[in-house]
């Protein structure tokens, strides 16, 4: 029988040398991620995911029963972790310039849109999503849907205190998003090479602000170039 230790802080030290149920968790969708994002879906390997990490297949299966849902649960971190930064407005912005305040939002959700390891997500989930529809609206309820609810407060706020005309502020936060993603969003999807990525995302960012509060601002303060 192994014998406890009479010294508190040595078991302290076992017990918090022993990984979590959330850590081996973690560490899992860690792995995966990697495994999805270099072979794709139909190509990735438990048995290699599990290798990987240290344990058996049967470790992984207990906490994920499937690949699919694995997958999901890689997506479902990913929205979380990448997109609620970029919805989540400072303290004191909804008070500040509006346009100056979309300019940076609608920068850093381009350039997260832009990020490689986004685009090869976005192709990934397209590519499953015939064949799992469950991902794909996982996806967009976790991804885009919170933060297009975040955006619509943010634009109803607006609306109250005057910076922006009176309408539905889904439908003005729906298409400032598309406004957002636009035409280098479609060519890095579809392999076109730009010269210049940051010049355009610069460009096309005050394109989409001038473009917004043409059609909802309420005056012609903070519309850029």
């Amino acid at each position: 029988m192994q014998k406890t230790s009479s010294d508190p802080q040595a078991n302290d030290c076992r017990a918090a040398a022993k990984p979590s149920s959330d850590d081996r968790r973690a560490a899992m969708l860690a792995v995966a991620r990697e495994a999805f994002l270099r072979d794709g879906f139909a190509a990735a390997s438990m048995s290699e995911i599990a290798a990987t990490i240290g344990g058996s297949k049967a470790t992984l299966y207990s906490y994920f029963p499937s690949k699919r849902e694995l997958f999901a649960a890689v997506i479902e971190r990913e929205c979380r972790d990448r997109f609620a930064p970029v919805f989540a407005f400072e303290v004191g912005e909804s008070q500040g310039d509006l346009g100056e305040v979309l300019r940076r939002f609608a920068r850093r959700f381009l350039d997260l849109l832009l990020a490689d390891d986004m685009i090869a997500f976005y192709r990934l989930i397209i590519a499953e999503s015939a064949r799992f529809p469950e991902i794909g609206q996982a996806t967009y309820q976790i991804g885009v849907q919170h933060g297009l609810n975040r955006l619509s407060e943010y634009f109803a706020a607006a609306m109250a205190r005057g910076a922006l005309r009176p309408a539905d502020p889904t439908v003005a936060a729906r298409q400032f998003l598309e406004l957002c993603s636009g035409e280098l969003h479609r060519k890095r999807l579809y392999g076109i090479a730009v010269a210049d990525v940051d010049a355009d995302a610069d460009r096309q960012t005050r394109n989409t602000v001038s473009t917004f509060l043409a059609a909802f601002g309420a005056d012609d303060a903070g519309r850029g170039d």
